[in-house]
């Protein structure tokens, strides 16, 4: 089951599903891509004796750091720096990672095509196959419903939340959903991760800070 967690952990930092179809014209700044744009997040584990969550040591930056032209589209680099994981293979491990990303009429998708996020398109979308005898994929869909998410110190903020989840062998959609809420223009504010087999989730990625350009 760990490995799974580890496995969505990955999935969720660069979730990927195809995305042939897609056009290429991009949409609008819902994603807010603008260079100089940065966020900066902090990892909350649950604690199963008070089911509260409890602040990590972990903390994860992304900076837009610049924009660069790939066959005649314009992509915007996001970096991502992770500091004060202590061996905890389930969150981020530390370093830095970069990743090429754009807005394709409401995908958030990368320079292969694709999908990390929609904004717009509310069908199930194929992220990837898991290597486990009992899962089958992994998948993301867009929610019908704005969430309003509170964040301590920066107020309320209306959500889309893409549900990421797990289909078995025979097509059947696991009790475990994870989400990544994004406000238009603001970026990512919370994201959650779960076990397969467990309908909540046992970790947040929240907003601790941001600057928009």
């Amino acid at each position: 089951m760990k490995k799974i967690a580890s496995i969505l952990m990955i999935l969720l930092m660069v979730c990927s599903c195809s995305s042939n179809d897609i056009e290429t014209t991009e949409s609008n700044n819902f994603y807010a891509l603008t260079e100089g744009n940065s966020w900066e997040y902090k990892y909350y584990v649950k604690d199963n004796v008070t089911n509260n969550f409890e602040v990590t040591t972990i903390t994860e930056t992304v900076n837009i750091t610049h924009t660069a032209d790939i066959d005649g589209i314009i992509y915007y680099n996001f970096k991502h720096i992770v500091v004060g994981n202590d061996g905890n293979t389930l969150l981020p491990e530390n370093g830095e990672q970069n990743f090429m990303l754009r807005d394709s009429l409401g995908f958030l998708i990368n320079q292969m095509g694709k999908i990390k996020y929609s904004n717009n398109n509310y069908e199930e979308h194929f992220v990837s196959h898991i290597d486990d005898i009992s899962f089958n994929s992994y998948n993301l869909k867009l929610s019908n419903d704005e969430d309003i998410i509170t964040v301590d110190n920066l107020g309320d903020f209306y959500c889309l939340d893409n549900h990421y989840f797990i289909r078995d062998v025979n097509g059947n959609q696991l009790n475990s959903t994870d989400h990544i809420y994004r406000e238009d223009g603001k970026g990512e504010i919370l994201s959650t991760l779960s076990y397969a087999s467990q309908s909540e989730h046992f970790l947040e990625k929240r907003l601790e800070a941001y600057t928009i350009q």
